[in-house]
Protein backbone atom coordinates (compact mmCIF):
# COMPACT_ATOMS: atom_id res chain seq x y z
CA UNK A 1 0.00 0.00 0.00
CA UNK A 2 1.10 3.81 -1.24
CA UNK A 3 2.34 5.84 1.73
CA UNK A 4 -0.12 8.33 -0.08
CA UNK A 5 -2.98 6.53 0.47
CA UNK A 6 -2.29 5.72 4.26
CA UNK A 7 -2.35 9.05 4.89
CA UNK A 8 -5.45 9.91 3.50
CA UNK A 9 -6.82 6.57 4.79
CA UNK A 10 -6.35 7.23 8.73
CA UNK A 11 -8.57 8.40 10.58
CA UNK A 12 -9.36 9.08 14.45
CA UNK A 13 -11.17 6.02 15.72
CA UNK A 14 -13.51 6.52 18.73
CA UNK A 15 -15.08 3.03 19.58
CA UNK A 16 -12.85 -0.33 19.18
CA UNK A 17 -14.10 -4.00 19.17
CA UNK A 18 -12.34 -6.48 21.78
CA UNK A 19 -9.88 -8.00 19.19
CA UNK A 20 -6.26 -8.36 19.87
CA UNK A 21 -3.59 -7.61 17.92
CA UNK A 22 -0.48 -9.77 17.88
CA UNK A 23 2.42 -8.97 19.94
CA UNK A 24 4.21 -9.12 16.70
CA UNK A 25 2.40 -6.78 14.97
CA UNK A 26 2.77 -4.40 17.47
CA UNK A 27 6.79 -5.10 17.87
CA UNK A 28 6.52 -3.62 14.02
CA UNK A 29 4.41 -0.64 14.72
CA UNK A 30 6.64 0.76 17.12
CA UNK A 31 9.65 -0.31 14.84
CA UNK A 32 8.33 1.79 12.16
CA UNK A 33 7.68 5.09 14.57
CA UNK A 34 11.24 4.82 15.36
CA UNK A 35 11.79 5.69 11.80
CA UNK A 36 10.62 9.29 12.46
CA UNK A 37 13.48 11.76 12.87
CA UNK A 38 14.54 13.69 15.77
CA UNK A 39 16.40 16.43 16.54
CA UNK A 40 20.68 15.23 16.66
CA UNK A 41 18.76 11.57 16.81
CA UNK A 42 17.84 12.33 20.37
CA UNK A 43 14.78 9.64 20.15
CA UNK A 44 13.40 11.21 23.09
CA UNK A 45 10.54 8.65 23.32
CA UNK A 46 9.58 6.10 25.29
CA UNK A 47 6.11 3.69 24.79
CA UNK A 48 4.15 2.35 27.41
CA UNK A 49 1.18 -0.14 26.32
CA UNK A 50 -1.25 -0.63 28.40
CA UNK A 51 -3.72 -3.91 27.42
CA UNK A 52 -5.90 -6.78 29.10
CA UNK A 53 -6.79 -6.22 32.87
CA UNK A 54 -4.11 -3.19 32.75
CA UNK A 55 -6.96 -0.97 30.55
CA UNK A 56 -9.34 -1.92 32.94
CA UNK A 57 -7.77 -0.24 35.74
CA UNK A 58 -6.93 2.44 33.98
CA UNK A 59 -10.64 3.01 32.52
CA UNK A 60 -11.94 2.52 35.85
CA UNK A 61 -9.53 4.69 37.53
CA UNK A 62 -10.41 7.28 35.27
CA UNK A 63 -14.08 7.19 35.90
CA UNK A 64 -13.69 7.13 39.67
CA UNK A 65 -11.32 9.47 40.47
CA UNK A 66 -12.29 12.42 41.92
CA UNK A 67 -9.07 14.70 40.69
CA UNK A 68 -9.47 17.51 38.43
CA UNK A 69 -8.74 16.62 34.78
CA UNK A 70 -5.44 18.02 33.80
CA UNK A 71 -2.37 16.48 31.70
CA UNK A 72 1.23 17.13 31.72
CA UNK A 73 1.68 18.91 29.15
CA UNK A 74 -0.02 22.43 29.24
CA UNK A 75 -3.59 22.52 27.31
CA UNK A 76 -5.08 25.95 26.94
CA UNK A 77 -8.86 26.40 27.25
CA UNK A 78 -10.61 26.21 23.91
CA UNK A 79 -11.42 29.67 23.68
CA UNK A 80 -8.09 30.63 23.82
CA UNK A 81 -7.13 29.36 21.03
CA UNK A 82 -6.50 30.83 17.55
CA UNK A 83 -9.29 32.18 15.42
CA UNK A 84 -8.07 29.59 12.66
CA UNK A 85 -8.50 26.61 15.06
CA UNK A 86 -11.67 27.89 16.37
CA UNK A 87 -12.75 27.57 13.07
CA UNK A 88 -11.91 24.65 12.53
CA UNK A 89 -12.85 22.94 15.57
CA UNK A 90 -16.53 24.95 14.68
CA UNK A 91 -16.34 22.67 10.91
CA UNK A 92 -15.42 19.25 12.72
CA UNK A 93 -18.14 19.65 15.35
CA UNK A 94 -20.74 20.01 12.23
CA UNK A 95 -18.82 16.45 10.85
CA UNK A 96 -19.89 14.98 14.43
CA UNK A 97 -23.38 16.17 14.07
CA UNK A 98 -23.37 14.83 10.56
CA UNK A 99 -22.46 11.50 11.33
CA UNK A 100 -24.09 10.92 14.86
CA UNK A 101 -26.91 13.32 14.93
CA UNK A 102 -28.24 16.78 16.39
CA UNK A 103 -26.70 16.04 19.33
CA UNK A 104 -23.26 15.49 18.61
CA UNK A 105 -20.47 15.38 21.26
CA UNK A 106 -23.90 14.83 23.81
CA UNK A 107 -25.26 12.04 21.85
CA UNK A 108 -25.39 8.90 24.58
CA UNK A 109 -23.36 7.08 22.24
CA UNK A 110 -20.42 9.22 22.13
CA UNK A 111 -20.57 10.04 25.62
CA UNK A 112 -20.05 6.72 26.74
CA UNK A 113 -17.67 5.73 24.35
CA UNK A 114 -15.22 8.51 25.51
CA UNK A 115 -15.86 7.79 29.07
CA UNK A 116 -14.98 4.26 28.54
CA UNK A 117 -11.62 5.38 26.51
CA UNK A 118 -13.12 4.35 23.04
CA UNK A 119 -13.40 0.52 24.02
CA UNK A 120 -9.61 0.45 23.11
CA UNK A 121 -8.17 -3.11 23.44
CA UNK A 122 -4.45 -0.81 23.55
CA UNK A 123 -3.68 2.25 25.20
CA UNK A 124 -0.20 3.59 23.97
CA UNK A 125 1.27 6.35 25.78
CA UNK A 126 4.47 8.10 24.48
CA UNK A 127 6.39 9.85 27.55
CA UNK A 128 10.03 12.07 27.20
CA UNK A 129 12.17 13.01 30.02
CA UNK A 130 11.02 16.18 31.89
CA UNK A 131 14.52 17.75 31.22
CA UNK A 132 13.37 17.61 27.17
CA UNK A 133 13.48 20.92 25.39
CA UNK A 134 10.26 22.27 23.97
CA UNK A 135 11.75 21.45 20.57
CA UNK A 136 11.55 17.91 22.08
CA UNK A 137 7.39 17.94 21.18
CA UNK A 138 7.91 18.13 17.41
CA UNK A 139 9.94 14.50 17.86
CA UNK A 140 6.73 13.40 19.71
CA UNK A 141 4.68 14.31 17.49
CA UNK A 142 6.58 12.56 14.40
CA UNK A 143 6.59 9.53 16.38
CA UNK A 144 2.98 9.78 16.59
CA UNK A 145 2.21 10.46 12.97
CA UNK A 146 4.57 7.82 11.80
CA UNK A 147 3.27 4.93 14.29
CA UNK A 148 -0.56 5.43 13.79
CA UNK A 149 0.44 5.39 9.61
CA UNK A 150 1.98 2.20 10.32
CA UNK A 151 -0.86 0.83 12.30
CA UNK A 152 -3.10 2.07 9.85
CA UNK A 153 -1.05 0.10 7.30
CA UNK A 154 -2.02 -3.04 9.23
CA UNK A 155 -5.78 -2.10 8.99
CA UNK A 156 -5.31 -0.94 13.19
CA UNK A 157 -7.08 1.75 14.17
CA UNK A 158 -6.27 5.00 16.36
CA UNK A 159 -6.56 7.72 17.72
CA UNK A 160 -4.63 10.42 20.15
CA UNK A 161 -6.67 11.83 22.75
CA UNK A 162 -7.09 14.63 25.64
CA UNK A 163 -9.56 12.03 27.16
CA UNK A 164 -6.57 9.06 27.54
CA UNK A 165 -3.89 11.19 29.54
CA UNK A 166 -5.78 13.82 31.38
CA UNK A 167 -5.39 11.35 34.49
CA UNK A 168 -1.42 11.33 33.89
CA UNK A 169 -0.88 9.74 38.08
CA UNK A 170 -3.51 6.67 37.48
CA UNK A 171 -1.67 6.00 34.26
CA UNK A 172 1.89 6.11 35.52
CA UNK A 173 1.04 4.01 38.80
CA UNK A 174 -0.61 1.86 36.69
CA UNK A 175 2.40 1.75 34.34
CA UNK A 176 5.21 2.16 36.21
CA UNK A 177 6.43 4.92 34.32
CA UNK A 178 8.93 7.14 36.63
CA UNK A 179 7.94 10.48 37.67
CA UNK A 180 10.76 12.03 35.76
CA UNK A 181 8.78 11.30 32.65
CA UNK A 182 5.87 13.30 31.44
CA UNK A 183 3.12 11.69 29.09
CA UNK A 184 2.86 13.65 26.05
CA UNK A 185 -0.17 11.61 24.34
CA UNK A 186 -2.34 8.97 24.88
CA UNK A 187 -3.36 6.78 21.86
CA UNK A 188 -6.01 4.50 21.77
CA UNK A 189 -5.33 1.69 18.89
CA UNK A 190 -7.29 -1.67 18.08
CA UNK A 191 -10.20 -2.55 15.45
CA UNK A 192 -12.89 -0.52 14.41
CA UNK A 193 -16.33 -1.36 15.44
CA UNK A 194 -19.05 -0.68 13.78
CA UNK A 195 -20.34 2.23 15.74
CA UNK A 196 -21.83 5.43 14.02
CA UNK A 197 -19.55 7.20 15.86
CA UNK A 198 -16.64 5.55 13.62
CA UNK A 199 -18.39 7.09 10.80
CA UNK A 200 -16.82 10.84 11.28
CA UNK A 201 -15.64 12.41 8.16
CA UNK A 202 -13.47 15.64 8.92
CA UNK A 203 -12.67 18.04 6.67
CA UNK A 204 -9.27 20.17 6.54
CA UNK A 205 -8.78 23.59 5.90
CA UNK A 206 -7.92 24.82 2.29
CA UNK A 207 -4.13 24.62 1.74
CA UNK A 208 -4.45 28.40 0.24
CA UNK A 209 -5.91 29.58 3.63
CA UNK A 210 -2.94 27.98 5.15
CA UNK A 211 0.13 28.10 2.33
CA UNK A 212 2.58 30.91 2.14
CA UNK A 213 4.87 31.24 -0.35
CA UNK A 214 7.62 34.12 -1.97
CA UNK A 215 10.08 33.85 -4.55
Amino acid sequence: MENSNLIYQRKSIRSFSDKKIPTITIEEIIQDAQRAPSWQNAQPWEIYIASGESVKRIREGFQTTNETSSTDLTTPHRTDRSELSLNNIKEWSKSVEEAVGAKGTSDPEWVDTRKNLFYAPYLVYLTTSKKASEFTIYDMGAFGQTLMLSAAGHGIGTIPAYALSNHPEIVKKELSIPQDQEIVVGIAMGYASDSKVNNISTKRASVKKILHMKE
